[in-house]
């Protein structure tokens, strides 16, 4: 039996070069086991990711060139710092694993790699100030602490950094497509899962399970889906009705284009477009998963795609940083350059949308002022008032202010037991 460990390290390899989620990643690289192997290598992966910058931060201070290891030792070396700082497994075992497996992978390396975690077992975390400190003890980039604390104040940033670092709960849209609430609820009931109602009739929170209910046949055959909760009300704020024409302009995986279909009764007409021939066949198999009919598919750029339609969504492509707690990996990879591009491609798609649709929700899984509120300010947009559960906007930051603060929607981690979403329902230009 190859240990979790060796597994983990080729995932966490796969999603460093590569780019790619972890959920993919542990499907390529562990497939082939059992559920239960392919969970352990899923929670070595994700919890090691979670604290990747205090876990290299040890290794850096111990290896001096540790960027430059072969790959494969760089990340076993990480899995090996977990356990020993992180998971309780005593530094001698963890170390003792370690060294099992370079010596089969690439022996010449295990005097290398011995040393180095004898050596990061003393080591403590050494921060020179109050932000590294935060940064380094509960895991999360130091831009992001200083941007969430001049967001929403230091106590309320310190409580989401907190609750990023948890598991977040997982919900089950119900797809009454192809099956009843009732019927849903009863098979998963008589499987071990345990649910609790949220504020939309078809989602329902997991609070307990035996085996995942992501592993039932009823998964696979489409009559449910795992879907965060903030994500589910997306679809709900555009309020499809059966016989409207709808136009997603970022549809793919194709998530919320098959809600929207689900609530319009499969009636109406729904195009949905992404620019990626790639996720464009994805969506395909996932929208027939769904027993979704009535939806075009087209490939198009959603900042120039022309249209005509009652309703548009723009869930646009963003930085994530509301979803650091599902997908941590994308917190080592933020780049200010990057971000730029993005928030400008968001408002070509948003004008585009305005032109094109009498009503307009824009969505984000960002906590980022400039993606969000910014955004519509940018635009000038007139903002419709959404009703829910959730908070509501920011209404200045760094100088800006946001009039329309109590009309938009987010959601946080640590207040809503979600990923974190901006949701805001516009007007369409007057044509």
């Amino acid at each position: 039996m190859i240990p979790t460990q060796e597994i983990a390290a080729d995932v966490l390899t796969l999603v460093e070069e590569r780019r790619i989620s972890i959920k993919t990643a542990v499907a390529r690289v562990a497939g082939r086991y059992d559920y239960k192997i392919r969970g352990s290598v899923h929670a070595y992966s994700i919890e090691t990711l979670r604290r990747l910058n205090a876990i290299d931060h040890f290794l850096r201070r111990t290896v001096p060139k540790f960027d430059l290891l072969n790959p494969f030792i760089k990340n076993l070396l990480r899995i090996a710092v977990y356990e020993m700082k992180y998971k309780d497994v005593h530094p001698a075992l963890a170390t003792d694993s370690a060294v099992r497996i370079v010596k089969k992978r690439n022996p010449k390396l295990v005097g290398l790699v011995n040393g180095v975690l004898r050596n990061v077992e003393k080591l403590e975390i050494d921060a020179e100030n109050d932000i590294e400190r935060i940064s380094l003890n509960f895991f999360h980039p130091e831009w992001f602490v200083k941007y969430t604390i001049e967001l929403l104040g230091k106590d309320e940033a310190l409580e989401l950094i907190r609750a990023n670092l948890r598991q977040p709960p997982a919900y089950i849209r119900v797809n009454e497509l192809k099956g009843s609430i009732e019927g849903v609820l009863r098979y998963l009931e008589n499987r071990g899962v345990r649910l609790s109602p949220t504020f939309m009739d078809e989602v329902f929170r997991v609070e307990s399970y035996s085996v995942h209910p992501a592993s039932f046949d009823w998964h696979a055959e489409g009559k449910y889906v795992i879907q965060d909760l903030a994500s589910c009300f997306v679809s709900h704020a555009l309020n499809p009705e059966p016989g409207d024409v709808v136009v997603d302009l970022a549809a793919a995986p194709g998530m919320k284009t098959s809600h929207i279909a689900m609530l319009m009764e499969n009636r109406g007409r729904i195009i949905a477009v992404d620019n990626s021939e790639e996720r464009i066949k994805r969506m395909k198999s996932k929208i027939k998963q769904l027993g979704v009919k009535n939806v075009e598919i087209k490939l198009g750029d959603g900042c120039r795609f022309s249209f005509m339609a009652d309703k548009a969504l723009v869930d646009a492509p963003c930085s994530s940083t509301g979803s650091y707690a599902s997908q941590p990996n994308v917190k080592w990879s933020f780049d200010w350059r990057k971000f730029e591009g993005t928030v400008a491609v968001q408002r070509k798609m948003l004008k585009n949308a305005l032109n094109g649709a009498d009503e307009v929700v824009y969505s984000t899984c960002s906590i980022m002022f400039e993606e969000n509120e910014g955004n519509l300010n940018a635009v000038g947009a007139r903002v419709v008032k959404l009703d829910s559960p959730f908070s509501r906007g920011i209404k200045e930051f760094r100088g800006e202010v946001f009039r329309d603060w109590n009309r938009v929607v987010r959601s946080f981690p640590h207040l809503h037991n979600s990923s974190g979403f901006f949701i805001s329902k516009l007007k369409g230009d007057e044509r």
